[in-house]
C-alpha cells in the first residue's frame, strides 16, 4: 500500500492499531497533523523504537546522571532516620552497625541486578518494564497493578516533612515545637513542593539547570559531612576535656532481650530506605545519553560516595550523642548532632540549613523521577484521562504528570500529623511496598535469564547478590507480621505493612474489574491503539470492541 492510500483526515494524532501487547499494524496508519517525514520515521522505526524514545530528547550525560543518584540516594533518611533505626535495634551497637552493613550490601546487589535490567531494556520506566517483561499472565495484570500503584503512591512526603522541620529548627523553633506541636513543616514542605512542580513543569532545561546546581551544592555538603565522622572521632571533646557517653555500655553492647524479629525488620527497611534511589533513575533512562556506558559509571560510584558518607556520620552519631539524646531525637537527630559539634550559630543555623537544603536538593531528583515515571504509566492508558496527563504540553515538560505527583504529596502532608512518628510511618510504609517489588524484579532477573538465553547484557548482576536480594527481600516481607508492632505507626491507621499491602490489592482489584470482570460481564474486548499526542508523545488509548 502506498503512503498516499493511507491518508486520512484526523485532526489531533495519528493513530496506530495495535493488539493491546505488541507489534504495529501498519496498514492501519494514519496520518494526522504530523509531517510526513515524521510519519515515515514511524514507519521505519516499529513500534520498539517509539517506546525508547521520548520528545524531550537525551540530554542527560554522566555527571548529571550522578547527580541525579547522589541527590535522590543521599537526601533526608541518614539525617532523620537514624534514631529510630537505633531504637528499632534496642540500643545494641552490633545490631545497629550490622543493619547498616547488610542495608548497604543489598543495595550494591540491587544496583547490579537494574543494571543488568536497564541493558536489557534501556528506556524510561525502570521496575515498571523489567516486571511487565517477566510476569506477562494473566494478560496486563502486572502492568495496570503497578501502573496504578506507581502513580496513587507517587509521593515525595518524607524529605518535604524533613525540608520543613529542618528549616523550622535552624531558624530557632524549639525541638518540642517542631516534632510535635506544629504542622508548619508539613506546610513548608508542601509549599516547596509545588515549587519544584512548577520549575520542572515550565522548563525541563531550566529544571535540570538548577537540580544540577543543586545536586553540585550537595555534593560538596557530602563532603563537609564525611569530615564531621573523622572530626567527631578524633578532635571531639566535651566540657572538661572528657569524652562524650557513648549510646553503648558493655551492658547492652551483647544485650538482645528489646528486640523483636518486627523492630528488626523495621530497622533494615529503613536503612536500606537511606539507600534508595539507585533503582529510581531508570525511570528516566530514555533521557540518558549513552545509557549502559553512563549507568556503569554513575551507578557504582554513586553509591561509594553514599556509604562512605552513611559510615562518616554513623560513627559521628555514636560518637558524639549520649544514649537518650540519640533515641530522643527522632528525625531530628542530624540537627542535634551538628548543635552538639560545632554550637548554636555554625551547627543548629548554618548546618542545619544545610541538611535542608539536601532534603529540597533530593525532592527536585525525586519528583523529577516520580513525574517520568507516571507519564510512563499515563502512557499505557490504563487509568482515566491517561492522554492528557502524559501529555507535554504547554511547554514541553509533563507538567501534568508533575501535578499529579505534588497534588498526592500535598494531600499527604495536609492530612498526616506533625509528629516524628508519621515521617517514619511513612518511610516504612514507601520501603515496604517497594521491598515486595524489588522482590519480584530480583525473581524476574532469574525467570529472564532462563526465558532469553540468548540476550547478555553489558553489565551482569552476580547471582550470589540477586539470590541475596531474594531471600533478604523474602525476610523483609514477613517480618512485619512476627511479634508485636510498637513503632512506626499512626493511630488512625493501621500497621505500614498492612496499608502498603492493602493500596497495592486496591491496585490489583482495579485491573480484575476493568479488564477482567466488566468485559466478561458486558460482552466486549478492551483493544488499543497507538496515539501520536500534538506533543509527539506516542501513547496508548483503549476502546471496547463489541464480540461478535
Amino acid at each position: 500500500m502506498s503512503s498516499t492510500s493511507l491518508l486520512k483526515d484526523t485532526s489531533k494524532a495519528q493513530e496506530i492499531n495495535i493488539d493491546g501487547e505488541s507489534g504495529v499494524d501498519l496498514e492501519s496508519l494514519r496520518y494526522g497533523s504530523f509531517s510526513s517525514l515524521r510519519t515515515a520515521e514511524l514507519l521505519e522505526l516499529g513500534s520498539q523504537e517509539l517506546d525508547n524514545e521520548v520528545p524531550q530528547g537525551r540530554h542527560l550525560g554522566v555527571f548529571s546522571t550522578v547527580v541525579l543518584f547522589v541527590s535522590r540516594i543521599v537526601g533526608s533518611g541518614i539525617f532523620a532516620t537514624p534514631s529510630s533505626i537505633f531504637v528499632n535495634c534496642g540500643g545494641n551497637m552490633v545490631l545497629f552497625f550490622g543493619v547498616w552493613f547488610v542495608a548497604a550490601l543489598m543495595a550494591f546487589a540491587g544496583l547490579y541486578l537494574f543494571l543488568e535490567f536497564g541493558c536489557l531494556l534501556p528506556k524510561s520506566g525502570g521496575r515498571k518494564n523489567f516486571l511487565e517483561a517477566v510476569y506477562d499472565r494473566p494478560k496486563l495484570m502486572t502492568s495496570v497493578t503497578f501502573a496504578t500503584y506507581t502513580v496513587l503512591t507517587g509521593f515525595s512526603v518524607s524529605n518535604a516533612i524533613v525540608f520543613g522541620k529542618y528549616t523550622l529548627y535552624a531558624l530557632g523553633f524549639d525541638e518540642d515545637f517542631v516534632n510535635n506541636r506544629s504542622k508548619a513543616c508539613n506546610y513548608i514542605g508542601a509549599l516547596l513542593v509545588m515549587t519544584v512542580v512548577f520549575i520542572h513543569g515550565v522548563s525541563v532545561r531550566h529544571g535540570i539547570f538548577l537540580q544540577n546546581f543543586l545536586g553540585a551544592l550537595k555534593l560538596l555538603l557530602i563532603a563537609i559531612m564525611s569530615f564531621t565522622g573523622v572530626y567527631a572521632l578524633c578532635f571531639y571533646r566535651t566540657e572538661g576535656n572528657q569524652s562524650p557517653e557513648l549510646p553503648i555500655s558493655a551492658n547492652n553492647l551483647h544485650d538482645f532481650s528489646s528486640v523483636s524479629s518486627s523492630s528488626l525488620t523495621t530497622a533494615f527497611i529503613q536503612a536500606f530506605f537511606c539507600f534508595a534511589g539507585w533503582d529510581s533513575v531508570h525511570s528516566v533512562a530514555s533521557e540518558i545519553k549513552n545509557p549502559v556506558r553512563t549507568f556503569k559509571i554513575a551507578g557504582p560510584l554513586s553509591l561509594i560516595i553514599a556509604l562512605l558518607c552513611y559510615l562518616s556520620l554513623n560513627l559521628a552519631y555514636v560518637r558524639v550523642l549520649s544514649y537518650e539524646e540519640f533515641k530522643n531525637a527522632g528525625p531530628l537527630v542530624g540537627s542535634i548532632l551538628f548543635s552538639k559539634l560545632f554550637g548554636q550559630k555554625l551547627g543548629r543555623q548554618f548546618v542545619t540549613l544545610s541538611i535542608a537544603l539536601s532534603a529540597g536538593s533530593n525532592l527536585f531528583v525525586v519528583i523529577y523521577s516520580l513525574s517520568r515515571m507516571n507519564q510512563e504509566c499515563f502512557r499505557e492508558g490504563y487509568l482515566p484521562f491517561s492522554n492528557f496527563m502524559a501529555s507535554n504540553k504547554p511547554w514541553g515538560a509533563p507538567l501534568p504528570s508533575l501535578l499529579c505527583c505534588g497534588l498526592i504529596t500535598t494531600t499527604w502532608l495536609i492530612l498526616l500529623p506533625s509528629s516524628g512518628d508519621a515521617y517514619n510511618y511513612l518511610v516504612s510504609m514507601e520501603s515496604y511496598a517497594n521491598q515486595f517489588f524489588l522482590l519480584l524484579v530480583a525473581i524476574g532477573l532469574i525467570i529472564y535469564r532462563k526465558r532469553y538465553p540468548e540476550r547478555v547484557a553489558e553489565i551482569q548482576a552476580s547471582l550470589v547478590g540477586v539470590f541475596g536480594i531474594i531471600l533478604l527481600s523474602c525476610y523483609l516481607v514477613v517480618g512485619p507480621f512476627i511479634g508485636e508492632q510498637k513503632e512506626n505507626t499512626i493511630h488512625w491507621l493501621p500497621s505500614y505493612q498492612i496499608t502498603a499491602i492493602l493500596i497495592i490489592a486496591a491496585c490489583f482489584c482495579f485491573w480484575l474489574v476493568k479488564f477482567v470482570l466488566l468485559p466478561t460481564i458486558m460482552g466486549y474486548n478492551l483493544k488499543a491503539e497507538l496515539i501520536i499526542l500534538d506533543d509527539g508523545l506516542v501513547v496508548k488509548q483503549w476502546y471496547a470492541q463489541k464480540n461478535e
